[in-house]
């Protein structure tokens, strides 16, 4: 893999690691505010999980479709592929404070599958 090949799937990885924390952040933010706040909060909550689920599928279309560089959607692919489909099963509908938990689960999982290749890129290289 070359350098612009590197930087792009490091490049990658690191956006969607830096929206799921944003998304991790609101969640646990959420459970440490009144009640007032956390309809303000659910709201955002939902516009961010929109936000990273769209744009996995997004990234996933574009690697599978256009990208023609295989050492690229080999490193990319699986890592997005599994954080879509921890996402895929909740709908934006469906989050409202008994499935906050759920959803929280769900981002911490596909945020430690996301570090992890990130962090076996980083050590590749």
């Amino acid at each position: 893999m070359n350098s612009y090949d590197f930087n792009k799937a490091v490049s990658v990885l690191n956006f969607f690691q830096q929206e799921l924390n944003v998304l991790i952040h609101l969640l646990v933010k959420y459970e440490d505010t009144q009640y007032g706040e956390k309809s303000r909060l659910q709201a955002e909550i939902k516009q961010q999980f929109k936000y990273v689920k769209d744009e996995l599928k997004k990234q996933i279309k574009v690697l599978i479709e256009y990208d023609a560089n295989a050492l690229v959607v080999d490193y990319l692919l699986p890592p997005l592929c599994v954080a879509s489909t921890h996402f895929q099963d909740t709908g934006i509908n469906r989050i409202n404070p008994n499935s906050i938990h759920k959803v929280r689960q769900l981002a911490f999982k596909a945020n430690g599958f996301i570090q992890k290749y990130h962090s076996q890129l980083i050590n590749d290289q």
